[in-house]
């Protein structure tokens, strides 16, 4: 489902302010994906938003990427299409702000 955040809206909604967009490669193959979020989980609507970069373990594995730039999150569940199932592992933490918490069955969950 689309968010109805503000410049957000062509983004796939997780609930409690937070969105993705998938990330592919030049092939078209899905790597990943981008998260957004509130700058904090007590941030008031119309904060400043955070994001990050997921990347799938097996997207580096087949192209031969080494550290730092490994990945190291697994899609569980879903895909493109599917993204109300959408689990991966492990949790996701923000390295700008104090979001944390964990993408499971396509919705945001604290951690």
């Amino acid at each position: 489902m689309s968010t109805s955040y503000p410049g957000r809206e062509d983004e796939h909604d997780l609930g409690d302010g937070h969105s993705f967009v998938w990330l592919g490669d030049r092939e078209g193959n899905v790597i990943g994906l981008i998260e957004h979020h509130p700058n904090g989980p007590d941030a008031t609507p119309g904060a400043k938003y955070c994001g990050g970069y997921v990347a799938w373990v097996a997207s580096n594995a087949q192209r031969g990427v080494s550290p730092p730039y490994t990945a190291r999150h697994q899609l569980v569940a879903g895909g493109p299409g599917a993204e109300d199932a959408l689990t991966i592992a492990p949790s996701l933490a923000c390295r700008n702000c104090s979001s944390h918490g964990f993408i499971r069955d396509g919705r945001w969950v604290r951690a």
